[in-house]
């Protein structure tokens, strides 16, 4: 087994190559591979003494910083494994979380203890401040971390799930697992040892965490990261720190190249521009490109239990695959399989399904959920609609639970946003299934129109039948202000809340 298998073995090995690079940068400084290397062992070093070690779990509920990477990857090289957890989420839920991964110790940043009190008293583990992570390493050795015992196969992360789905699941994601999808992204990104990428989304999140900063790290590159996402500040750290590349949903996109510091500051040293979780029109590439010529933009798709990226559409693929969310990455499969699991042919649409070495081990002490999820064969069931053409590009329709059945039909809710969001005054949109007594259910749109635009709903509808059929035009639609758009903490919209807004009552 190769150590560069292994999270903690890519670090070593880089503060072999090039100690003196920048491994990181956030608000209050520079780290290099070196001082990486070294603050890493003295956690994990310290760790140990406490009683934590192979197999043991350590939760993070902490905005992103230099510690806490120095913090995941002193964790991850004694064989222990982190959680990750949103610090977005309700303290009740936060507890559910601690309990159900049995966490031996908890990481967390000092903005965040006032908002979760009643969890830190109640839990009974250890808790390390972030900002106080040297007092934690004190003079503990900084001599490398013995590997002998670990396994590439070993859990590395648990990443809770559930954000649009409901109660959450925690996804076993392996050491292997997270090397393969760091692979993937090199070898079909671009990406390079050179790059400085800004991480501007939080860590908690398997795109920020597994998409960006591992494989950043694993090529010996720079990861920037920002504590808390704010477009200014995205745009300032951009200009300033020369950021090469950067992800982001597309509803953040289009705040970016709407800002005026867009216009003002010097953004030309970004020449990637990742985007997922959303639909990105036609527009919003045309004014992603007036505001960096150049950049190329890879839009890619996936989902944490698949490690998370499945498939990517790249620039050059553009043109003869509009539309669609890209093609498999390198060293995943990708299958549309009809209600019999049966492989669909061409055209036709049916589930995503996947398989691979990024699959996640399981879901944590959810046996009968992993089961459901992952069938005999090894695949992965999305839960996602889609179809393939004869060239392998994946054609994304729906959710499956968000598929809106009215009058015996199947309406796709992202077909219809997609023209929705064509209009030149609509910024976002979503369209739901509510309850109808005559048709079952009706389709409506919930709108956000641009600052300063006019529109109604009549004139939408109009625009719609421009290029849907009838029964897929919208029977309701509601405007709303950007604020009132519930959006996960990855910029993807929370359709279960909506639907809990607008449901007829009685």
């Amino acid at each position: 087994m190769s150590s560069r298998m292994l999270l903690g073995g890519h670090i070593t090995h880089n503060a072999k190559r090039f100690p003196d690079k920048v491994a990181l940068i956030d608000k209050a400084g520079r780290t290099t591979y070196a001082e990486f290397e070294t603050g890493a062992n003295q956690v994990g070093h310290a760790l140990l003494a406490k009683g934590v070690g192979h197999g043991d779990k350590a939760a993070f509920l902490a905005s992103s910083s230099r510690q806490w990477v120095e913090a995941f990857y002193g964790v991850v090289k004694i064989g222990a494994v982190a959680v990750p957890l949103n610090y977005r989420e309700t303290p009740e839920q936060i507890l559910m979380m601690l309990e159900d991964s049995g966490s031996k110790i908890l990481f967390v940043s000092e903005q965040h203890v006032e908002a979760f009190g009643s969890v830190l008293e109640s839990v009974a583990l250890p808790v390390v401040q972030l900002e106080s992570l040297d007092a934690f390493k004190g003079q503990e050795s900084i001599l490398p971390l013995t590997t002998d015992a670990l396994s590439e196969h070993d859990p590395a992360v648990i990443l809770y799930t559930g954000g649009t789905t409901g109660r959450s699941k925690g996804v076993l994601l392996s050491h292997s697992n997270l090397f393969w999808n760091s692979l993937n992204e090199i070898i079909d990104t671009d990406m390079e040892e050179g790059d400085n990428t800004l991480i501007a989304t939080p860590l908690h999140h398997s795109a920020a965490l597994n998409c960006w900063l591992l494989p950043h790290l694993y090529l010996g590159a720079t990861a920037t990261l920002l504590e808390k996402y704010a477009t200014e500040d995205v745009l300032r750290v951009i200009d300033r720190e020369r950021v090469t590349n950067t992800f982001m949903p597309p509803s953040l996109a289009r705040e970016f190249v709407l800002h005026p510091l867009a216009r003002e500051l010097d953004v030309s040293s970004m020449t990637r521009w990742y985007v997922g979780s959303g639909i990105l029109t036609a527009n919003d590439r045309s004014a992603m490109k007036a505001c960096i010529p150049g950049v190329k933009i890879f839009y890619q798709y996936g989902l944490t239990e698949a490690g998370p990226i499945a498939t990517v559409l790249k620039e050059e693929d553009y043109d003869r695959a509009r539309g669609s969310i890209g093609r498999a990455f390198q060293n995943v499969e990708v299958a549309i399989v009809d209600d019999q699991g049966n492989v669909a042919p061409p055209g036709e649409i049916g589930e995503i399904v996947l398989r691979g070495p990024t699959i996640m081990l399981g879901y944590h002490n959810r046996p009968d959920a992993t089961a459901d999820a992952i069938d005999q064969n090894g695949w992965l069931h999305t839960g996602d609609l889609a179809h393939m053409d004869a060239n392998g590009f994946v054609y994304f329709y729906d959710r499956l639970k968000d598929m809106i059945k009215t009058g015996g039909l199947n309406v796709y809710s992202q077909e219809v946003e997609a023209v929705l969001a064509k209009h030149d005054h609509v910024r976002e949109v979503a369209v739901i299934g509510l309850n109808n007594e005559r048709w079952g259910e009706e389709v409506t749109a919930i709108i956000v129109l641009h600052e300063g635009a006019s529109g109604n709903a009549e004139q939408l509808v109009a625009h719609a039948r421009e290029h849907l059929a009838s029964y897929q035009l919208p029977k309701r639609v509601e405007f709303i202000a950007y604020e009132e758009m519930p959006f996960n903490h990855n910029g993807k919209i929370l359709k279960r809340e909506l639907r809990q807004r607008f449901e007829p009552q009685g």
